[in-house]
């Protein structure tokens, strides 16, 4: 109670972190808290366009692991697990802490680290060659809540138009 009135002792806005993060932190116990809190929050917005669509199939998460071993720095049996603790975290607290853990990101990124995110959320969804309207919006989403500007999201998702559901011919027009 005291801490929620400003008078107790603070970690720092910690104590309304998002669940989902220190969960998947559990899984990155040898990086400094500040990096593995990072890898934390990219791997669960992974995870969340993956789920998006109620189902996370075997190339969604082959896409996550070598996402998270590319740019996230992972070795390849770290973001194995990693990538499953997300996608169980996603699946559990998705509701409450879609939105808080986008603007952890947010918070602990730059620009540079939030397109490399919205890239890697697209290949991840493309991982099936169909990104779904569902994955679509959802990308716009947490793009927006990580402070990516409408025209770098445009620019990121045209390297995707092929796999763009709303892109693709319909079945009569081939």
């Amino acid at each position: 109670m005291l801490r929620f009135l400003g008078l107790g002792k603070s970690d720092g806005g910690r104590e309304r972190e998002p669940a989902s993060l220190a969960e998947i932190s559990a899984q990155l116990e040898a990086l400094p808290p500040e990096e593995a809190r990072f890898v934390s929050a990219f791997s669960y917005l992974l995870a969340r366009v993956a789920a998006v669509d109620l189902s996370t199939d075997g190339v969604e998460r082959d896409a996550m692991r070598k996402r998270l071993e590319d740019f996230a720095g992972v070795d390849a049996t770290r973001a194995a697990l990693l990538s499953e603790a997300a996608i169980r975290a996603a699946e559990t607290y998705s509701a409450s802490d879609g939105h808080l853990v986008a603007r952890a990101f947010r918070d602990m990124s730059e620009e540079p680290e939030r397109i490399r995110l919205l890239r890697c959320l697209y290949a991840v969804a493309a991982a099936d060659e169909n990104i779904s309207a569902v994955e679509d919006n959802d990308i716009f989403e947490v793009a927006r809540a990580i402070g990516v500007r409408q025209s770098d999201v445009v620019a990121v998702r045209s390297e995707f138009k092929n796999q763009l559901g709303s892109m693709k011919a319909l079945p009569s027009e081939n």
